[in-house]
Parts: structure tokens; C-alpha cells; sequence
């Protein structure tokens, strides 16, 4: 009798399923803009040039910083990621600019 094998896949199955993007803002002018930051490589230094120059071409814009956000790599990560569609809304913020370190 020759011998059988059994093959297995070696990726596992997706854990999330895919969801349709928010649609994409027509425009800047007059919107609030969340900084989402896991507190890792520079974006103490890049956040403020990012808004800097994002407020120059909108003068109308908001920005929401990213300490209303908290650390999301740190201690906290699993609340503050849990609770953030709540932050957003309670911030007004229209889009996110999410900068995660390596």
C-alpha cells in the first residue's frame, strides 16, 4: 500500500476581514484632522511640520494632537484603541494622519 500525505496550507486564516475605505475628503478647508501617534520615532519632531505646513495650505483647519489621542503602543494600547471611534467622535475629527514608528 503506498503511503498518504496530508497537505496543509502554512498561512493562517485572515483574523480580519476586509472593510470598504471611508470615502476620501473632497477638501481640507474647514475640517479637523486627528494626529494618531504610537509615541515611537520622531513624531514629536514631524507632527509639528506636518501640521505647520497642512495649516498653511487650509488656514481653516484643525488640528487635534496627538496627546488627546494617548500613546497607542504603549501600556494603555488595547483601551485607547477599544475606545478610539469614541475619541474621534467626541473630537469632531473628520480623518486621521496615523504615524507609526518601526
Amino acid at each position: 500500500m503506498e503511503p498518504t500525505y496530508d497537505v496543509v496550507w502554512p498561512r493562517s486564516p485572515l483574523g480580519i476581514q476586509a472593510h470598504a475605505l471611508a470615502p476620501k475628503l473632497s477638501t481640507l478647508h474647514g475640517k479637523r484632522i486627528g494626529f494618531v501617534w504610537d509615541y515611537m520615532f520622531r513624531g514629536e519632531e514631524i507632527f509639528p511640520v506636518l501640521g505647520a505646513e497642512l495649516q498653511a495650505r487650509f488656514p481653516d483647519l484643525v488640528i487635534v494632537g496627538y496627546d488627546v489621542f494617548g500613546n497607542i503602543h504603549g501600556p494603555d494600547e488595547a483601551r485607547l484603541v477599544r475606545e478610539m471611534p469614541a475619541t474621534l467622535q467626541a473630537n469632531f475629527v473628520d480623518a486621521v494622519i496615523c504615524g507609526n514608528g518601526c
